[in-house]
């Protein structure tokens, strides 16, 4: 993963696509707008030498809502585009919703540790320009779905808690979709609930495996833990 400096700079960031569904209001990103990335979100977690994976908007019959998906491809290359998506009272919706697919892999030889390489993370945290939190749902290779971990990165000014959530079992160029309370994994992973502003992230990682990824995001949305089938009884 690539060191993320500047996630309180996007705090001034506000996305669009609030909708009501059934009495709820629900923040939804479903990327229809062709200038959707460009006034929306932000690039960053660029290293030396290492090149950007490519973010970007095409059209598909299969997107659910806005007729538009958000392609990330990743050719030997890590970042990741952030977003702050306001106004959202995670005490009503604190279920981040999202549907993917993944369409080209990680690839890593027979018998070989798999390193710091995902096709597609997504981010939910927090934080100022010197201590950021997050958590990461990540598309794996042999990492067992449900395994997790801490890890720092920039000099220690972010931690990471990591979540794998699919892997190499999960269909390729199927689309799924992941319902997550953010909330819970959050206080779960830095003991502590997210403050009220906060950041959602898409990144890839192929540089450790100079792997050529694809994977397409069709919505990311927050719902309540009912809409959600989540609801404790």
């Amino acid at each position: 993963m690539s060191s993320e400096r500047s996630l309180a700079i996007m705090l001034a960031l506000i996305t669009a696509a609030i909708s009501s569904f059934g009495g709820e209001t629900v923040w939804r990103n479903d990327f229809s707008a062709e200038n959707e990335l460009r006034e929306h979100w932000k690039a960053d977690g660029s290293r030396f030498m290492v090149p950007r994976p490519k973010f970007y908007v095409e059209p598909s019959r299969e997107a659910k809502y806005g007729g538009r998906v958000l392609v990330v491809e990743s050719f030997k290359g890590s970042g990741i585009m952030l977003s702050a998506p306001s106004p959202v009272d995670l005490s009503k919706t604190p279920v981040m919703r999202w549907r993917w697919r993944l369409v080209r892999p990680i690839k890593i030889p027979p018998g070989t540790a798999e390193p710091d390489d995902q096709a597609v993370v997504i981010y939910f945290g927090d934080g100022t320009l010197l201590r950021q939190r997050s958590v990461g749902y990540r598309w794996e290779v042999d990492s067992q779905i449900g395994s997790h971990g801490l890890r720092k990165y920039a000099a220690g000014m972010m931690t990471v808690k990591h979540i794998c959530v699919e892997n190499r079992q999960s269909p390729l160029n199927s689309w799924i979709v992941e319902s997550r309370d953010v909330v819970a994994d959050y206080k779960a992973a830095f003991g502590d609930h997210p403050k009220p502003y906060f950041i959602v992230s898409v990144g890839a990682n192929s540089q450790y495996t100079q792997s050529d990824t694809r994977a397409e995001i069709d919505y990311i949305e927050f719902v309540s833990r009912e809409a959600a089938g989540l609801d404790k009884k």
